[in-house]
């Protein structure tokens, strides 16, 4: 999918590194020099400089808009600016939330093959992406943690249902990239699959608390929820590359059933029968959701891109009334 081809590119330099370097011995044997300099190995300030130059494509920040996401950029983790007010208080605050949670799995197997510096730009591309995709459909990024992100869609004056929609959006373009395209990149090398587990769940007004975790600087502002703890647990259930989502999810979302099915090694992932509350954790079909989406075109081998976003052309009635009897040009005449 060309909306990840920068982050493809990336990892595929990396990916090299540790060829090229075996190969630079061999290379001065040979008799055009230029040979040599081409083989040069890509360097971690080479990818300082390409990492600068990481977006997302104007298509999928265009669908991202098209869908009533606003980007949320120039973040500082753990402070959702929501709820800034709260930092160096006691103040808590009920504000419904949605929490994922994103491990990549696989990338210690790189440790086999490549060095710490190669298996920083792999994991810290990676996770950029994610990073990027999240940010573009309002997410807020809360931490990073291990190979992994805990990320939140919602806040203020964003409705519920739009947000479980973003969030979803999101994590199935990132999950695409991962399973596709990553995996041809590392396929080609020999290397073992690297896969993604996610887990989301959405707590209401009643069900989150907002406040503050830890003290000074060392703190940020978290929620406490069942909810949130769910979002964790989920991800653990999920298969390679599979998102799990909880009931509050499915119900917000208001998908076709036919894009969930029960997570069948344990369906309910809370249960309180005290107070006869059970509840659901399902598996979300994100690639038959991609393909269903009206943004996504699938070509006949099963691959999905990004459909180019028209530009609305102004009938020619809508036209002449703009240009009224202004016509400069039709007063001129020729001999």
């Amino acid at each position: 999918m060309e909306t990840f081809l920068k982050y493809q590119n990336i990892i595929e330099k990396a990916l090299n590194r540790n060829e090229i370097h075996k190969n630079l011995n061999e290379s001065v044997r040979f008799s055009d020099q230029t040979k040599a300099v081409a083989l040069e190995k890509y360097t971690m300030s080479d990818y300082i400089s390409n990492r600068s130059e990481l977006s997302l494509s104007t298509d999928l920040t265009a669908i991202a808009k098209s869908m009533g996401a606003v980007a949320r950029n120039n973040q500082i983790i753990g402070h959702h600016p929501d709820f800034m007010y709260l930092k160096g208080t006691s103040n808590t605050e009920k504000h419904y939330i949605i929490s994922a949670f994103i491990d990549i799995k696989g990338s210690t197997n790189l440790f086999k093959k490549y060095d710490e510096e190669t298996n920083m730009i792999i994991t810290n591309t990676i996770q950029l992406a994610a990073i990027n995709v999240c940010q573009a459909f309002g997410g807020f990024i809360q931490r990073i943690q291990g190979d992994g992100l805990f990320v939140y869609f919602g806040g203020k004056n964003v409705d519920r249902s739009k947000a479980t929609h973003h969030c979803l959006m999101a994590l199935s373009l990132f999950s695409y990239f991962v399973k596709n395209d990553l995996k041809r990149v590392f396929e080609q090398h020999g290397i073992e699959r690297i896969y993604t587990k996610i887990g989301v769940d959405f707590g209401d007004d009643d069900k989150v608390l907002w406040g503050v975790a830890g003290k000074e600087d060392t703190s940020e502002i978290a929620t406490y929820s069942l909810h949130t703890s769910l979002a964790a647990k989920m991800q653990a259930y999920a298969g390679s590359n599979e998102i799990i989502v909880g009931q509050n999810v499915k119900d917000r979302a208001q998908f076709d059933d036919k894009l969930y099915s029960v997570v069948a090694d344990k369906r309910y992932i809370f249960l309180d029968q005290d107070n006869s509350f059970f509840y659901t954790q399902y598996v979300f079909d994100w690639i038959k959701y991609l393909k269903s989406s009206p943004y996504v075109a699938t070509s006949i081998s099963g691959d999905i891109t990004i459909k180019p976003q028209i530009i609305n052309v102004p009938n020619i009635n809508s036209l002449r009334e703009t240009v009224g009897e202004n016509r400069p040009y039709a007063k001129i005449k020729t001999r």
